[in-house]
């Protein structure tokens, strides 16, 4: 008789070493988090979508909570389209940082989603110009503000502005997924800045929605 299999005694030494079961991971959403951590998270996501049912649609979203953020935002974009009149294909989104602190934010925008709760690594967020900016020394992560995703017709990008990458973990790597999307990047973000582009490619400046801890 066999008492334990081998997939319960991986997960018996996982639980001992504050690590993800691989059982679960398989079927998890993005996380580097420890166990404990990781179980934090998933309450917050069950939270969050449990008052969308009971409270309705929220005006701010936090984009970490989503398993497929990429089917969030195209969501988005085919209302807009829906609503104007637009072919799809046409649409992208132009990106407005916002000076309201998400738990300020009553109503929702008439097009596009507002989001928060991206992480910045190798930069950071200055609140006085209200652009990006080097890093403070022995800082490694800076809370980005709510940021405004607008369905745009024709978009591009300004010159005065970056193309923040979005992973949602720090591995910053991912495979192409049956829908031809990545498992992690999601969205390159245009922040404002007053340096040249190259200098933040260089550095490696991106966006987390999940933190290692």
């Amino acid at each position: 008789m066999i008492v334990m299999s081998s997939d319960l005694d991986s997960m018996y030494t996982s639980f001992l070493n504050n690590q993800l079961p691989s059982i679960w991971e398989r079927v998890s959403f993005a996380s580097l988090k420890t166990l404990g951590s990781w179980v934090k998270d998933l309450v917050f996501r069950v939270q969050f979508v449990a008052s969308w049912i009971v409270n309705g649609q929220p005006a701010a979203f936090p984009l970490p909570v989503f398993f497929f953020p990429q089917g969030f935002m195209t969501a988005s974009l085919q209302t807009f389209a829906r609503d104007h009149m637009e072919a799809i294909d046409n649409l992208s989104f132009e990106f407005e940082v916002l000076k309201t602190p998400p738990d300020d934010i009553k109503e929702g925008p008439a097009d596009g989603v507002i989001v928060f709760g991206l992480f910045l690594e190798g930069a950071r967020w200055d609140h006085d110009t209200w652009m990006l900016t080097d890093s403070l020394p022995g800082r490694m992560y800076d809370l980005l503000p709510a940021v405004h995703m607008k369905p745009a017709v024709a978009h591009k990008q300004a010159p005065s502005t970056y193309a923040c990458p979005v992973y949602k973990t720090a591995v910053r790597k991912g495979v192409l997924s049956t829908t031809g999307l990545s498992t992690n990047f999601v969205v390159p973000v245009e922040l404002p800045t007053d340096k040249d582009e190259q200098k933040w490619i260089l550095a490696g400046v991106a966006a987390l929605c999940n933190l290692t801890d």
